[in-house]
């Protein structure tokens, strides 16, 4: 759970995410993007009660590449990731903040991070489009400034309600 009060250096920086111990966050000192996105998918497919190989055949892959990937370390390339995110309902953008931004996979099953998910999804998308060379609209510093202050004005009501919620409950 979220410990005091959500601020956007609370939300979004890694010590908070991280914090000093391996434990709390679920990885080790080298951890890589790569590996949190493999955490993430093997976390997903313990929680969905899903093997393995039960995966790789509704992929239409080897049961031993899908093994050697998530477990064993051999490489996950985007095209399969994809994949696995859209078999197990895994939110690309969410994942995206958990794993690039907070360096934890646990920090995907946050509501902090679902909230600032959900605020930075259209931003997310232009930006990703845009990378791919498709972009819609021009991304100007306002649009990145209006899509923030939203997502950190949800954050705030959300965490207000929480606390209240809490009193309530205490008193």
């Amino acid at each position: 759970m979220l410990d005091g009060a959500i601020t956007p250096v609370t939300v979004f920086n890694r010590g908070f995410a991280g914090g000093s111990d391996g434990h709390r966050t679920g990885r080790g000192a080298a951890d890589t993007e790569q590996t949190g996105y493999k955490r993430l998918i093997n976390c997903e497919l313990s929680r969905q009660v899903i093997p393995v190989a039960h995966m790789a055949d509704r992929l239409g892959v080897l049961r031993t590449k899908l093994h050697k990937v998530l477990r064993q370390g051999a490489h996950l390339d985007e095209r399969l990731r994809l994949q696995l995110f859209e078999q197990l309902q895994i939110d690309h953008t969410r994942a995206t903040i958990a794993i690039s931004l907070l360096r934890s996979h646990l920090a995907y099953y946050e509501q902090a991070v679902f909230l600032a998910a959900e605020g930075l999804k259209g931003l997310y998308c232009e930006a990703r489009s845009a990378k791919q060379g498709a972009i819609q609209i021009d991304l100007q510093p306002a649009i990145i400034h209006t899509a923030a202050e939203r997502t950190y004005a949800m954050l705030m009501v959300h965490q207000t309600r929480v606390l209240e919620a809490n009193q309530t409950l205490f008193c």
